[in-house]
């Protein structure tokens, strides 16, 4: 496995995604941050952004000015839920499923990542926010095994004050941890706030329990996530 300091998402689909179908998982927030116009300009046969926003609302339109700005055109937009049960129907299949800022939102880690499973062909690349191994800050510290995550509603208050304390130093606010947040609307987990908190090794490990072969794994080039570029197996 091929694991850099630094791993670039965009140059990875520049590299693979030509004469394939692609799609962008939860890509709208932010905007900047989408890929769909990357894979187009790469020679995507299809890139579909697919996204929980309902149609028509603010986020969209930002994404299609973007989109316009760039001269990008032939695009396709679909509405769904990753986590729902019916998703990997409403989006069909992939050759290469991308998803970054997402894993930590929700609350269902395997009904979301078997689903992006099951919609990809060959490729699957994903990136989310990671904890170090161990956090030291004024209040205490926080260790992180490989083979761990912690439950952000549920973190004790001494716990919760030092992940606060170490995201606020690198920038980050995150719902529920930073801030008060809710996570459950009539028993139902809400998607804006964060639900794990895990390092690279246990993303790694969560993607080798679905059978995928990691092909690199690395920090992004500005450090604040991990991404994992994997492929499925005979793909």
């Amino acid at each position: 496995m091929e694991e850099p300091r630094r791993l670039n998402k965009r140059k990875l689909i520049k590299r693979h995604v030509a004469g394939l179908s692609f799609v962008d998982v939860g890509g709208l927030w932010g905007t900047r941050g989408e890929t769909v116009t990357t894979a187009l300009s790469a020679g995507a046969s299809r890139a579909v952004m697919a996204d929980i926003q309902e149609p028509g609302g603010s986020w969209w339109q930002r994404f299609e000015a973007h989109c316009a700005e760039l001269g990008v055109e032939g695009y396709e937009e679909l509405q769904v839920d990753i986590c729902a049960p019916g998703a990997p129907d409403r989006l069909g299949t992939f050759d290469f499923v991308h998803c970054s800022g997402v894993m930590y939102h929700v609350a269902d880690l395997f009904r979301f990542l078997g689903n992006l499973v099951s919609v990809a062909n060959k490729y699957l690349l994903l990136s989310s926010v990671v904890m170090p191994q161990q956090i030291r800050t004024p209040s205490g510290t926080l260790s992180f095994g490989p083979d761990c995550a912690y439950l952000a509603p549920v973190l004790t208050p001494e716990n919760r004050r030092v992940v606060a304390e170490y995201l606020a130093e690198k920038g980050l606010k995150a719902n529920g941890v930073t801030e008060p947040a809710e996570y459950l609307a009539e028993g139902w987990p809400l998607s804006s706030p964060w639900w794990w908190l895990f390092t690279s090794e246990f993303m790694i490990e969560l993607v080798r329990m679905y059978g995928l072969e990691i092909l690199a794994a690395g920090q992004s080039p500005h450090g604040n996530a991990f991404t994992v570029f994997a492929q499925l197996p005979d793909a």
